[in-house]
């Protein structure tokens, strides 16, 4: 345990050195588009020129406040809160006055993405259960709002789906609606309103409909207005952070309903761990490795350990091995190896370090609503 913590302090102090400003963590990312799939490995070669792509993703922030809190929790030093109460109240002065938050990426400028509010108000909610500051928690409600009145749900049947975009119908996607879930569930968990968790019957039926017979959450299914289905899409990481989502929401709610869903999905990630500890990029995709979608598959395992299935002990250590060996002197991480078979980018990117540095913590024992706990071991999952 004492390596993976070493290892979290020096992932934690080279974000605080690298890409924290006093207010945010900014930077680099691995983007989109023409980036994603070449850009960036031109960036990676040429580390010395300037490529002026500094970006604040709310996604990173949010991740960063949960780390900060659970440092805090762990060492009881006040800098960890400190920090987490800082990017928290920049995150507010970041919010439009409906409620959004635009999205930082220039190649999707003027859209409003479901992802970018539910993490960065997750960060918020966690500031206003340890500091029961009232505002933390306004920002949020008000996020839930444009959520619900500007973003909306499609409804099919039973089924309910979260939109991926505010003002845009088209596919639906299972990993919005798992997120969707965790926030509600966060959001009922601080308020005490139940009201909150009205929707999640819809969400969680239509999370149930989807999963294949293997474990899968498809990327993309069809939706009212049509819109491509995309079957598979990073797979394995996109399916670790739904069992995530999933696995916190049952957490808070005591919901049975998950349950099998999240054991078919973990049997699922089952597949996707290679002998080296590195996650399949997707399905048919084997070679791709990139750190951070291990260290999603290691948090999945461990946690799966933390609510009472033990099959998966093994494999959680594998990932996480993979990820201390892939950071590096400076205490960043590798970002991926092996892209088209002889790529690699070691470019530093503060959204999907932030992840891992959250992940790495879920090592250790849980912290809920303020306060270090005992592990609990539950023999209720099936």
């Amino acid at each position: 345990m004492e390596e993976y913590s070493n290892t979290a302090l020096k992932l934690h102090q080279f974000l605080l050195a690298r890409h924290w400003n006093a207010q945010a963590l900014v930077g680099p990312d691995p983007g989109i588009r023409f980036n994603a799939r070449i850009g960036r490995f031109i960036k990676s070669y040429l580390p010395r020129r300037s490529w002026n792509d500094e970006l604040c993703y709310l996604q990173a922030q949010g991740y960063w406040v949960l780390a900060n809190w659970r440092l805090f929790a762990q060492m009881h030093d006040k800098v960890y809160r400190d920090i987490a109460v800082r990017c928290s109240e920049y995150m507010l002065t970041q919010q439009r006055n409906d409620g959004a938050w635009d999205y930082p990426n220039p190649e999707w400028r003027g859209r409003v993405a479901t992802v970018e509010g539910i993490w960065g108000s997750l960060g918020l909610l966690e500031t206003y259960r340890r500091t029961a500051d009232a505002i933390f928690l306004s920002g949020a409600l008000r996020w839930h709002k444009f959520l619900v009145e500007r973003i909306g749900f499609q409804r099919m049947a039973d089924e309910l789906a979260i939109n991926y975009f505010a003002g845009r119908d088209g596919g639906r996607v299972p990993n919005n609606s798992t997120d969707m879930l965790q926030f509600l569930a966060e959001i009922a968990d601080v308020t005490g309103d139940q009201g909150y968790l009205q929707p999640c019957g819809g969400l969680l039926t239509f999370i149930r409909y989807v999963q294949k017979t293997t474990g899968e959450f498809p990327y993309i299914v069809e939706g009212i207005a049509g819109g491509k289905p995309r079957p598979h899409f990073q797979c394995y990481q996109y399916n670790a952070f739904q069992c995530l989502g999933l696995m916190r929401y049952h957490e808070l709610t005591g919901d049975p309903t998950p349950l099998p869903i999240i054991a078919g999905v973990l049997r699922f990630l089952r597949t996707g761990l290679a002998e080296d500890g590195h996650a399949f990029y997707q399905c048919g995709e084997q070679h791709r490795a990139v750190t951070y979608h291990a260290a999603a598959l290691g948090a999945a395992f461990t946690k799966a350990g933390q609510l009472g299935i033990h099959s998966y002990d093994d494999l959680s250590d594998r990932a996480f091995s993979y990820v201390l060996r892939m950071q590096q002197p400076d205490g960043g991480c590798i970002f991926s190896r092996r892209d088209y078979h002889l790529l690699s980018d070691r470019r530093s990117y503060p959204r999907n370090l932030a992840m891992i540095l959250y992940h790495l913590l879920l090592r250790h024992p849980r912290v809920e609503k303020g306060i270090a706990v005992e592990e609990e071991v539950s023999d209720t999952m099936p």
